[in-house]
């Protein structure tokens, strides 16, 4: 607000409508943390990104890599290198030309009056710091390529590589496929992890990657490592919060604040070894802020509230 008066202060609160009001709380978020006499933020609301992956085992947890089908190489399974889980899809190039790697083909688009973007992700590491890699979306017959990452170095630590195209409006439904390939001939053997294909209306970014076992909010459609997968909305309404102070010193007081950050003056109070709960449905939209009187005391506890719509 800019030039705020006094006789705005309608606008300075926010009241719930009676369906926000009776809403069934749809989201939880634990903590445990030591904290600091420094404020630091215990949570923030806000729905976040809301993304899905049309890849199952698409973090290679799963033993069945049949999705994935090999292009001038060996593909398999292996637990030596992950950038999440235990395990990625190790790539042995044949070593006869660029181009060698696995493809996965994605189910049909379907028919749509408007834009649709395509972006797709993953992540590789080589078995050494030589050699290149890229990921392509193509078309079903894989003989065009729609977009193109480049040519990526490899490295002994995961780097991702992205790519995105858009389908205009109205084009007919169809299938595509991601390729990760050598970018140029080399025998360098290669790991891939984190691989993504997701498609959207909204905005043609690539979002953060996507799998059931990334944490809260996040789930699979079906068996998990075996199904596609997606991120739900966060958090955007605190209704409720169990906090409790783990310290048995008496001036290590921890200060919570809702929606303002926490401070001796701006907090409530939770003395040591007490817990703050309440016991009435709450509303604020920002923030839960913590801070401590003195010394490291650990918090522990719960957030609760949804999303607002």
């Amino acid at each position: 607000m800019a030039n705020e008066r006094h006789t705005d202060i309608k606008e300075f609160e926010v009241d719930s409508s009676t369906r926000q009001s009776v809403h069934s709380i749809t989201k939880y978020q634990p903590f445990r943390q030591a904290l600091s006499t420094s404020a630091s933020t215990l949570l923030s609301a806000g729905k976040g990104e809301v993304a899905t992956n049309w890849v199952t085992n698409p973090s290679i947890e799963a033993t069945d890599v049949t999705m994935y089908t090999a292009t001038g190489a060996a593909a398999a399974r292996s637990t030596a290198q992950a950038a999440t889980g235990a395990a990625s899809l190790l790539i042995n190039p044949g070593n006869s030309g660029a181009g060698e790697g696995f493809y996965w083909t994605s189910p049909a688009l379907p028919f749509s009056t408007y834009d649709q973007y395509i972006t797709v992700q993953c992540e590789h590491r080589g078995a050494s710091a030589s050699g290149n890699v890229k990921i392509e979306i193509r078309d079903l017959a894989g003989t065009t390529v729609l977009a193109t990452s480049g040519n990526d170095n490899l490295a002994t630590s995961f780097r991702q590589i992205t790519a995105a195209y858009t389908v205009a409006a109205t084009t007919a439904g169809a299938q595509y496929r991601i390729y990760v390939t050598t970018g140029s001939q080399h025998n360098i053997d290669y790991y891939v992890d984190k691989i993504m294909f997701e498609v959207r209306e909204d905005v043609n970014t690539v979002s953060t990657y996507v799998d059931g076992n990334q944490g809260i909010n996040y789930e699979w459609t079906g068996t998990a490592n075996a199904s596609t997968s997606v991120k739900r909305p966060a958090m955007s309404k605190i209704r409720g919060i169990k906090i409790t102070n783990e310290s048995s010193s008496a001036g290590e007081i921890v200060y919570v604040g809702l929606d303002t950050t926490a401070s001796a003056t701006a907090g409530i109070p939770v003395l040591a070894g007490a817990t703050l709960e309440t016991n009435w449905p709450l509303d604020f939209r920002e923030k839960v802020s913590v801070i401590s009187a003195s010394g490291t005391p650990t918090v522990s506890g719960v957030v609760w509230g949804y999303t607002l719509t």
